[in-house]
C-alpha cells in the first residue's frame, strides 16, 4: 500500500479531527502494524499488546482535535502507544504490589509474572513453522525467550529506546522526538540496553 501525501495527509487529519472516522482509520491504516509491533515490544503479553494498542488508538481519536501538526503524525501517535504502554505496565505493577501486599507468602510473583510473560512480548524472532526441524524449532524458541526476559532486565526508557531504534529501526533523532527527550540520552538509554541484554544473552552469542 502506497503512503499517504503529506496533503492528503493533511487533510485526513483535518477530516478526522472534524469528526469523520473512515478518515480517522485509514490514517490509523497506513501505520497500524507498526504501532502494534511497539506494543508488542513494551507488552508483557501478546493480550497486553493487543489492549495497549486498541486503547492508545482510542486516546488517539479523543486526541485528535487537539494535535496542532507541529511534528508528524506517527510520530504523535508512537508518543500515545509509548505512553499508554507505561501506563500499563505501570498498573500491572501495581496490581502486583497490592497482590504481595495481600498475601504474605514468600513467592516473588513478579518473578513468576516474569516466567508467565513467555514468548509473545517480542513478536519479531519466530518461533519457526511447523515445516522446520524439531530442533530448530526448540532453538527459536529458547532463543525468543530469552530476548523477552532480556528486555525485562532493562529500565523503562532502555526498552522504549530499544524497541524504537532496534525493533523498529527508527532513527534516534526521531525517537528523541517520541520520548521527547535529547539524542545524548537516547544513546546513553541504547548504550545501556545493549550492555545489559549482551549480558542476558550472553549464552546465544
Amino acid at each position: 500500500m502506497s503512503e499517504i501525501s503529506i496533503n492528503s495527509e493533511r487533510e485526513l487529519i483535518i477530516n478526522a479531527q472534524n469528526g469523520c472516522i473512515s478518515s480517522f482509520e485509514q490514517l490509523i491504516r497506513q501505520i497500524d502494524k507498526k504501532m502494534l509491533s511497539v506494543a508488542a515490544g513494551l507488552a508483557a503479553t501478546h493480550d497486553e499488546a493487543e489492549d495497549i494498542y486498541q486503547e492508545a488508538m482510542l486516546t488517539a481519536y479523543k486526541a485528535l482535535p487537539k494535535f496542532k501538526m507541529e511534528s508528524l503524525f506517527s510520530t504523535w501517535l508512537y508518543r500515545i502507544v509509548v505512553n499508554t504502554a507505561i501506563s500499563s505496565r505501570r498498573k500491572l505493577r501495581n496490581k502486583i504490589n497490592s497482590l504481595i501486599f495481600g498475601h504474605s507468602q514468600g513467592k516473588s510473583f513478579t518473578e513468576n509474572g516474569n516466567k508467565e510473560s513467555g514468548v509473545e512480548s517480542y513478536e519479531n524472532v519466530t518461533a519457526g513453522d511447523e515445516s522446520d526441524e524439531p530442533d530448530a524449532v526448540m532453538i527459536n524458541q529458547q532463543l525468543s525467550f530469552a530476548i523477552s526476559q532480556s528486555l525485562e532486565t532493562l529500565s523503562e526508557k532502555e526498552r522504549i529506546a530499544f524497541v524504537l531504534c532496534h525493533q523498529q529501526e527508527i532513527k534516534m533523532i526521531d525517537a528523541a522526538k517520541i520520548m521527547q527527550c535529547s539524542d545524548g540520552a537516547i544513546k546513553n538509554y541504547l548504550f545501556r540496553a545493549r550492555q545489559k541484554m549482551q549480558v542476558a544473552l550472553k549464552d546465544y552469542i
